[in-house]
């Protein structure tokens, strides 16, 4: 049922808009392990008309874990000051600044709106200034949503037969440059080592001519790869990388600034030579300069508040816990934290480990037991779900639970009332705020109410 609050909301944001038209003229987690995706490589992508019901799945067995090196470069890199994210042509999408909700999140009734079954999807972002939506498939290609359908659907770049297939390897991420004419991919070549590249925008496809790789990083083993793309409000491009593999990090990545593993990295994109390294980066006197944050396993998926600007770290734990950091832009927004593997798992100490004096605890854990392995997420900023604003929504792979946390930590995590998600390899975001849900399976999911 819709609770009263609900509805005066919706009326509320109805009124507004058509002011502003008529103005113009016209149960929750506690604390959990291992890495969401798994790949056949088999290029089999199926593109049917969208559909607005969505199917109850039952759970995703767990990916089980693979084994645990130093990284490798090939690229210049300078040092240069800190600069300012480019304008984008996205416009905004409401009357009137929303207020986070006082509805108890777990009341809240919500759907999911199948838009398109594609092959192995593990990634999606949208492009500064459109509303089309760009999925990622971990064989190899892009696939470009028109208009957020699979109406006319067409590829943007295919690297199948390029990227390495295997349990977490493959083609991991996706990132539009702040202006929308650059795209950027983060990959796992032949060899299985990472590759950060960048291709300018021919109209709605990448120029494979134009490509560019910034960065190589060797991956000792075929896990705990990262992936993760994002342009963060300062306008350099964030990247994720695992610790290596191998369980229980053997490789004493996490705990060491000076590799490019169990890290979260930033860089500068728009420098003469592949990328430049910000003045302000935490440790630009050492071997990894591009480290920003560090102590991380696995950061598979992490995102930016588009309204705070905070950024929101899911982890991927190891044994017993899964865990969600969020770095406020407010504070800092991160540079130099430590989140503490492999010295710790959550809030615990993880074996015979301790907690480091500079440790940045999470704000969410969860246990192990049904779920194993954190699957990050978005903030949710649309206007079409009044009651989801401000809520910082992800799910556990295995489990196929979405959960919701209030970014104003007025409320527990809370595992929301919508259907569950097998294989839920991961979220993304529209320009317009709204949230989306990605199943290993097939299935691309807008969340509605």
């Amino acid at each position: 049922m819709v609770s009263i609050r609900r509805t005066v909301l919706r009326v509320i944001v109805g009124l507004m808009f058509a002011l502003l038209l008529a103005s113009c003229g016209d149960s929750s987690p506690s604390v959990a392990a291992d890495d969401p995706t798994e790949a056949d490589g088999e290029p089999t992508p199926v593109l049917p008309a969208p559909t607005t019901s969505a199917e109850r799945t039952t759970s995703a067995e767990p990916v089980e874990p693979a084994e645990d090196s130093t990284s490798t470069s090939d690229a210049a890199t300078t040092t240069v000051p800190p600069t300012t994210a480019a304008p984008t042509t996205a416009a905004p999408t409401t009357a009137a600044p929303l207020e986070i909700s006082s509805t108890p999140l777990e009341s809240v009734a919500l759907d999911l709106e199948l838009i398109a079954t594609l092959s192995q999807p593990v990634g999606l972002a949208s492009r500064p200034g459109t509303d089309d939506l760009f999925v990622v498939e971990q064989a190899g290609r892009i696939v470009r949503l028109p208009n957020g359908g699979a109406e006319g659907a067409d590829t943007t770049l295919d690297l199948r037969g390029t990227v390495s297939g295997g349990n977490e390897q493959g083609l991991l991420g996706l990132a539009f440059s702040p202006d929308g004419n650059e795209l950027y991919v983060n990959f796992t070549d032949a060899g299985g080592d990472t590759n950060v590249a960048r291709y300018q925008m021919a109209g709605t496809v990448a120029a494979v001519d134009t490509v560019e790789v910034l960065m190589q990083i060797e991956q000792p083993r075929g896990n705990h790869n990262g992936g993760g793309l994002a342009f963060g409000p300062d306008g350099y491009l964030y990247i994720g990388m695992g610790d290596g593999g191998g369980g229980g990090d053997p490789l004493q990545h996490g705990q060491n600034t000076n590799t490019r593993h169990g890290a979260v990295l930033r860089i500068d994109v728009s420098s003469a030579n592949a990328y430049a390294i910000p003045v302000d980066n935490p440790f630009t006197g050492g071997e990894a300069p591009e480290v920003f944050a560090w102590g991380i396993r696995n950061a598979w998926r992490f995102a930016f508040d588009s309204v705070t600007d905070d950024l929101w770290i899911a982890d991927v734990g190891q044994d017993r816990f899964e865990e969600v950091t969020v770095l406020r832009a407010a504070d800092g927004g991160g540079n130099g934290a430590n989140l503490g593997w492999n010295q710790t798992e959550g809030n615990e100490t993880y074996r015979s480990g301790v907690i480091p004096e500079d440790h940045v605890a999470p704000v969410i854990t969860y246990a192990h037991g049904g779920r194993c392995s954190i699957t990050g997420g978005e903030v949710y900023r649309g206007s079409v779900i009044p009651e989801l604003y401000g809520t910082y929504i992800y799910g556990d792979f295995c489990s196929g639970e979405v959960f919701g946390y209030r970014v104003d930590e007025s409320g527990s995590p809370v595992v929301l009332d919508v259907p569950k998600i097998s294989q839920l390899s991961s979220f993304g975001r529209d320009n317009n705020g709204n949230v989306y849900a990605l199943s290993r399976g097939g299935g691309v999911y807008r969340i509605t109410g």
